[in-house]
């Protein structure tokens, strides 16, 4: 299992050769996981015609939850990194991803290569 960072998903919806997708590429080797967090921030953008579809997508795969644990993992993130912190929802992707000790897949490694441990 792998979990997919949200800008995975967003290129998956804007390339017009699907096959051509890290999101297409990935589903071939792994059960694909997304955070709530990535749910959330897909779901509140503008186009809400894109709903349904990706609501269908997120019942087929598996959604990992903000709980105590990640909120836990979050807190010691925060701390590592308070000097130079990085947005708050890469962190709680990030803390949700460790909970689970998935890697996570993403096109924006300088938003997550400072989170230790995270693969």
């Amino acid at each position: 299992m792998i979990c997919v960072d949200t800008d995975i998903l967003i290129e998956y919806n804007r390339k017009k050769i699907k096959s051509e997708s890290l999101l297409y590429i990935l589903s071939g080797d792994f059960e694909i996981a997304i955070t709530s967090v990535t749910a959330y921030e897909i779901l509140r953008g503008d186009d809400l015609s894109e709903d349904q579809f990706w609501n269908d997508y997120f019942a087929r795969i598996k959604i990992l939850p903000f709980d105590l644990e990640a909120a836990t993992m979050a807190g010691k993130i925060f701390r590592n990194l308070k000097s130079k912190p990085i947005d708050m929802p890469d962190l709680l992707i990030a803390a949700i991803t460790l909970n689970h000790n998935l890697p996570l897949a993403t096109l924006n490694k300088k938003h997550f290569e400072r989170v230790p441990d995270l693969q």
